[in-house]
This record gives structure tokens, C-alpha cells and sequence, in this order.
């Protein structure tokens, strides 16, 4: 055993200038090159190495999860990542774990309005509190725009929500629909600064409550409105939208669910409307991340762009401009993780027994998995706007010059 996961760690090193130190459950200890470890993996228990052989990655950072795995070092568990990214080890899929992958996405599948939320409140019904210190005071919980003299957190985050108001070429009197609207900032700033009327499509009680009572503070009862429906209500809502956004969410409706998604877009918005979808995705179609599935997002699915893309083609969606933002995302996570580090006695002290060591060891894997899935040489994740309109007209940066007679097109 202890030569099979010499060997795997050597695979993990090799081509790399950085050491790595393993201290196995006997007692021994192994190097795979002289000088200061830059990590060092303790294994406390048998257990957790034959785990790590049988899973994989999987098996290891369960092991890790559940205190049987110690990795070691200073941003441990984000280098130990880029060395697997940048070294001859490469995941291969591992039949056990697709098997349980394919069972929990049929478990978890969003098969109705009830799954789906009970999937969201299982990462998004964690307290409020919680997420303003991960995420700051406006909780905006996508990535940030660090461009045009932004310097902090806050600071991304509502130019994000500018750029998008934007690009959307919001004008006073349209209504826009928002699709998971989380703590309500993006379509506060939209209502107010753009002077739109928005609805709001949120499937989490947790989040339309901190929403309802922002909304009552700043005065925009009438102009921002909370319905808590699934996305495929908005069938029912024929052509009823100017404008339609959604942030960060699509990755929740499931791949079996990401047509109906799209089907719902184009019922809602009107002949020339326009729409933008932020989502990180993969350039291809590649399984999720079978511990993100378990333990953070459940009932999820990153998208294939390109799969995407034809989805909004086969609904008479024009695509007007795909931009590609995935450092921007990196850089907003890192914030969120050195938050996270930085008040995680807070964070403890709201629920120990909610927010104890397990959940701090997967948050901290969670959020080192989006950073170095951003990394050019990293999980090849990317982060895309994309920028429609229902039917083809004659669009430009400066507005819609003609909107389209009728939704065909493409």
C-alpha cells in the first residue's frame, strides 16, 4: 500500500520544483525531492490510504473531509492542487466513482419545483450571516468585475452589477425577470439605478426573507418583486418580459433540466427582448465534480458552452456576444476564501455544530477548487456572459437599432 501511494504522490510532483512530504499511518515518511516540503500529507489512519487507492482523489479528499487526512503547509490545499494540475498526474475516471456520481444525480435530480428547492436550500438556506462574511455586506455571490479602478471586493461587485445593467441596455418603465436572485442586490441596483420594474424568480425562503426586508428598507415595494417559483413557471408567463437575466444559477438546473431552462426564457421574453446568462462552464461536456455534487451543490451540472450555446440557437435566442471572464471569478474566490479564513471564529460561533471542522475543510476545498479551476493550466473551468436577443435584429453596443418582428430567428 505504502508503495502504490508513493507512487501516486510521485505522479502528483513530478515536473515540479516544489516538495512534497508523506507521513503515512506506520509511522513512516516519505520525500520526493530534498529541501522543505512546500506540503505535507499526513494520513492518520489505514483507512484513509486504502480510501485514497480505491477512490482516487475522491477517496483522499474525503479521507480529508473527516479529519483522517491532514495536508499541511502554508495555502496547503490550493498548492497541492496546482501541483496535480501542473505535474504527470491526470484524473482518470474511476468506475466506482461514476457509478455514485450517476446515482446521485438521479437521486438529486430537479425533477420538480420541490427538488429543485430543496436542492438550493441545502447550500443557500445556510444562515445569512454566514454568507455576509464570506461574501461581504451586499452578498453578491458570483464573480466580480476587477476593471475600471476596482480595487476591493465591494468595489467588483457592483461594477459587475453596472456592466450588466449595461449590457442589457436597461431603460425606466421595461420589466426584467431575474432567475435566482439570491439576497436581491443585483436587481435593487437594476430597479434603482436603472429605474426597471423586476420579478424576481427565488426558490430559497431564506434568501426572498433578507431580500423582502431589503426591499422594504430602500423603499422599492412595487418595483422589485419576489415570486417563489422554479424557473419552468416562467412557461406560463408568455411574453410578458423585456429583459431577462440570470446569475450564477444556471449551473443549478441539472443537465437534464438545461432545455426546459432555456424553453423558459424564450416563452418569457418578448419579440426582441434581450437576455444574459452569466455561468461558469466547460469547454466541452465533462461529468461535474462528484464531491461538489455530494457536498455543496447538489442537483447541479456545469454547463458545455457549447451545448448552451445551440440550446438558445434551437429557441430562437440570437447570441449577440459571448465574453469570457474566468479571472475575474478567480480573483472574486480568492477573496471569498481569505474571508472565510479570516472569520472563521465568527463563523463557528453562529452554529458550532452546523459550521464545526468538516464543514470548514470543504469549504476550503470548495473554494481552492473554483481558484485553481479558473487557473489557465488548471480545471479548465471558464466563466462566460452571454448576450441574447429574442430573434435577430439589428443589435449593437449602443442598443438595439431594430428589435425583431416575432421570436424566429437564430
Amino acid at each position: 500500500m505504502r508503495r502504490l501511494l508513493r507512487n501516486l504522490f510521485e505522479r502528483v510532483g513530478r515536473g515540479q520544483s516544489e516538495a512534497i512530504a508523506v507521513r503515512f499511518a506506520d509511522g513512516s515518511s516519505w520525500q520526493n525531492r530534498a529541501g522543505d516540503p512546500a506540503v505535507t500529507v499526513v494520513f492518520r489512519t489505514a483507512a484513509a490510504e486504502a480510501r485514497t487507492l480505491l477512490l482516487g482523489y475522491v477517496g483522499f479528499f474525503e479521507a480529508y473531509f473527516d479529519q483522517h487526512i491532514d495536508i499541511l503547509g502554508e495555502d496547503a490545499v490550493g498548492r497541492l492542487m496546482r501541483l496535480a494540475y501542473g505535474s504527470a498526474y491526470r484524473y482518470q475516471a474511476n468506475p466506482i466513482v461514476t457509478l455514485l456520481r450517476r446515482w446521485r444525480e438521479w437521486r438529486d435530480d430537479n425533477h420538480d419545483a420541490a427538488a429543485a428547492q430543496a436542492n438550493a436550500r441545502r447550500h443557500y438556506g445556510l444562515p445569512h450571516p454566514f454568507f455576509r462574511l464570506m461574501l461581504g455586506e451586499d452578498c453578491l455571490y458570483a464573480e466580480g468585475i476587477w476593471d475600471e479602478g476596482a480595487t476591493t471586493l465591494e468595489e467588483a461587485q457592483r461594477h459587475r452589477c453596472e456592466t450588466i445593467c449595461r449590457a442589457l441596455q436597461l431603460k425606466p418603465g421595461e420589466r426584467l425577470v431575474e432567475v435566482g436572485s439570491g439576497w436581491g442586490e443585483m436587481a435593487l441596483h437594476a430597479a434603482e439605478r436603472h429605474g426597471v420594474e423586476v420579478v424576481n424568480y427565488g426558490l430559497v425562503p431564506e434568501q426572498n426573507a433578507v431580500m423582502a426586508e431589503r426591499i422594504r428598507q430602500r423603499g422599492l415595494e412595487g418595483r422589485v418583486t419576489i415570486v417563489e417559483k422554479d424557473h419552468r413557471a416562467l412557461l406560463e408567463e408568455k411574453e410578458r418580459y423585456d429583459k431577462y437575466l440570470s446569475v450564477g444559477v444556471y449551473e443549478h438546473a441539472g443537465r437534464r433540466w438545461q432545455p426546459a431552462w432555456i424553453e423558459s426564457i424564450a416563452a418569457a421574453l418578448k419579440p426582441g427582448g434581450m437576455g444574459l446568462i452569466s455561468t461558469t462552464s466547460y469547454p466541452s461536456q465533462f461529468a461535474t465534480e462528484y464531491l461538489t455534487l455530494k457536498y455543496v451543490f447538489p442537483g447541479g451540472s456545469v454547463p458545455s458552452l457549447p451545448r448552451l450555446l445551440e440550446l438558445l440557437d434551437r429557441n430562437g435566442l440570437h447570441v449577440v456576444r459571448v465574453e469570457e471572464l474566468g479571472w475575474h471569478y478567480q480573483r472574486t474566490a480568492a477573496c471569498w476564501l481569505a474571508n472565510v479564513e479570516a472569520h472563521w471564529d465568527e463563523i463557528a460561533a453562529l452554529d458550532p455544530r452546523r459550521f464545526d471542522e468538516k464543514f470548514r475543510r470543504v469549504w476550503t476545498w470548495y473554494l481552492h477548487g473554483v481558484i485553481e479551476g479558473f487557473r489557465p493550466a488548471g480545471g479548465g473551468l471558464n466563466l462566460h456572459h452571454i448576450l441574447f436577443t429574442k430573434g435577430k435584429g439589428q443589435w449593437s453596443r449602443g442598443g438595439v437599432r431594430e428589435r425583431a418582428a416575432s421570436g424566429d430567428g437564430g
